[in-house]
């Protein structure tokens, strides 16, 4: 009975040794496994950020007629009057003034102002949607 006993001890702790080395083999590559994804999240991430900031630069191109790099008030005059004449459901009124984009009132409106502005605007149109929906549920 006694020589028994020892047979089964001597197995259940191989077994548990056997099972507690697959265990933290399948921690190590899940451990592996997480690294990998988070840095295909972060890659992700990066590739998305400059996608949209390649879209925003090439938005902000549109009206840079002469090509410096910096919208003037005349570029963006002609600009508005051009993007309205496509929406006739668009009235002055309906799109930003110049001064909005013009930070620093240097007279241009750079890239880093246009993007500024840009996150301005996104931002109040959310506003003004979750103020629209809030009024609509009361």
């Amino acid at each position: 009975l006694k020589e028994k006993h020892k047979k089964d001890q001597k197995t259940l702790y191989t077994q548990y040794y056997n099972d507690m080395f697959k265990l933290e083999e399948q921690k190590t590559e899940q451990k592996i496994i997480i690294e990998q994804l988070q840095q295909s999240l972060a890659k992700t991430n990066e590739d998305h950020e400059m996608e949209n900031l390649q879209r925003e630069y090439d938005e902000f191109k549109q009206p840079d007629t002469d090509g410096d790099d910096r919208i003037s008030r005349t570029e963006f005059v002609s600009y508005v009057k051009n993007y309205l004449s496509n929406y006739p459901g668009l009235t002055e009124k309906d799109y930003p003034k110049f001064e909005d984009f013009d930070h620093d009132g240097d007279g241009y409106v750079s890239f880093q102002e246009y993007a500024q502005q840009m996150a301005v605007q996104a931002q109040q149109a959310e506003l003004d949607q979750y103020y629209a929906q809030s009024q609509g549920q009361s």
